[in-house]
Formats: structure tokens, sequence, C-alpha cells
């Protein structure tokens, strides 16, 4: 009896044995759990479909225009009752000198005399000088067109004179030396386009912007003028000139007004050119 319960212990402990955890030795050298690092996710922005679009360029102007609604580019050597005569820098003197061109008719078509027919931009610019019946100009406007604003191949027709320095102006002149209302840019230029004897005050304001064959006034006789007619003047010089007024030879001339006057016309800061130069091309006759 005793050795069957000795056997029958033996055989529990066995039992329990194969049923309990690793031992403490198995533990230890077991292999440790592998970490298995995640990589960062990375970031890819789908594209839009949307493009940032550069500055357009701007469109520089290619032509010239007529100043006179009645006629074209080509008509307009028909009319011309005084041409442009290269004056002397630094002198105002008269004929035979002459400072622009007038276009002027006595009897044209339907016509008696050019009085009333609509003057126009022949270029694109920007006025920068109204003047109201002021002695020897009487009503006019001055419109600048910068350089850069015209197409190199125009500005190339064109033929423009080289730039040439200021001169004093003959000392005989009345006028006190002073300084501009307007600052000059240092390294730009513009063409400046001078209308004047209008039939009344111009049609357009100062700092307006106008385009190629765009009204601005009408033909008249005023200021130093015997007869109805278009005075044509070309001038290139620093870019930002915006003369409020010029007037000379009268005795209620300011002086302001003689001031600019002189410089405008005497001191070669503003360089006349033959207007022709503009005008008088086969590249821009009208179709």
């Amino acid at each position: 009896m005793k050795h069957h319960l000795s056997y029958f212990f033996i055989l529990i402990f066995l039992l329990i044995s194969a049923c309990s955890p690793l031992s403490n030795q198995e533990e230890l050298t077991a292999d440790p759990p592998q970490h298995t690092e995640t990589a960062a996710p990375t970031w890819t922005v789908a594209p839009t479909g949307t493009q940032i679009s550069s500055t357009p360029a701007p469109i520089l102007q290619d032509k010239v225009c007529s100043p006179l609604e009645t006629e074209t580019l080509q008509t307009l050597q028909e009319i011309v009752t005084q041409p442009y005569k290269q004056p002397r820098i630094g002198i105002d003197d008269g004929p035979p000198t002459h400072h622009g061109v007038d276009f002027a008719h006595y009897r044209r078509g339907d016509l008696l005399s050019l009085e009333g027919v609509g003057i126009l931009s022949a270029l694109d610019g920007e006025v920068v000088t109204v003047i109201n019946d002021r002695f020897p100009y009487g009503h006019a406007v001055i419109i600048e067109t910068p350089l850069d604003t015209i197409s190199p191949q125009l500005l190339t027709q064109f033929n423009l004179p080289e730039i040439s320095s200021p001169v004093d102006p003959d000392p005989k002149f009345n006028w006190s030396p002073g300084e501009l209302s307007f600052t000059l840019s240092e390294n730009d230029y513009s063409i400046y386009i001078f209308y004047a004897h209008l039939l009344a005050a111009p049609e357009v304001e100062i700092g307006e912007q106008v385009t190629c064959g765009q009204r601005i006034g009408q033909v008249g006789n005023s200021g130093d003028s015997t007869n109805p007619h278009l005075h044509f003047e070309t001038r290139i010089g620093p870019s930002g000139a915006r003369f409020e007024s010029m007037a000379y030879y009268i005795p209620n001339s300011t002086e302001s007004e003689r001031y600019n006057y002189i410089v405008w016309r005497i001191t070669n800061l503003f360089q006349v050119f033959d207007p022709m130069l503009l005008l008088d091309f086969e590249r821009l006759l009208d179709k």
C-alpha cells in the first residue's frame, strides 16, 4: 500500500512540473523582443494646376497719329505754312528761325480755314501743362511721352537728335534765375509735344492720360497769331516737367511764367527738334 502511495505522489509531481512556466534562467536567456522604428512620414504637396503668373510686359506704342482730325499724316505735308527752322540756342530770335511747324490753310474743300478743326494727340502720353490764353502761345497744352513707353523700332525711325547740354540764356532776357516747381528725372527722358494757339482752353486736364488720336482741343488764333493755325512743337528733355504756366513779352507776365518760358524755350534743357521727324516718314502714313 505504501508503495502505491509513493508512486501516486511521484506522478502528481511530474504533472505539476510539466505545466509550470519557464524557469528564471530560461527567462533571462530568452531573446528580448525586437523594437522596430516607424519611419517618419514624408509630405508631398500635390500640384494644384495654378501657376504664379508673371507681370505682363507693358504694351509699347508703335504708331503716330495725325494731330488734326481732318488730315492724315500724308496730307499734313500739304498744309505746312511755316516749317521748322533750327533756332539758335540761348536766344529767342524770330523769323527766319521757327521752333515748331505750323499747319494752316485758307481754303480746303468746304473749309475756309482750319479754325475749329479738332486737334488730336499725336502720341500716347500725359497732359503735363495747360496754358490758358497767355502770350505768346495763347491757349496751349503740353503732353509728355516717356521714351521707354515707345517701341524701339519706332524710336529708331524717329531719328531723334543726341542730347546736348543746357546753356545760360542771353543776358538781355528779363528774368530772375530760380528753381523749378517740379523735380526732373536724372536718368529718364521724354518727348514733349506742345500744341499752341488753340481756339479755347484745352479739352483735357493736367494729369490726364491721353491716347494717340484723342481729341484735346480745337485749332484757333489765340496768343501771338495772325491766322488760325496749329503750332506743333516737339522737344526732348528730362522726364517729369510740370509747368504751371508760361508767358513772356507782356507786362503782366509773372516772374514764374517768365522763368518757365525761358527754361522751356531758351536754355536747351528741353531740346527742340524738327516735328516732322515724328510725322514725315513712309512707315507712319495713314492707311
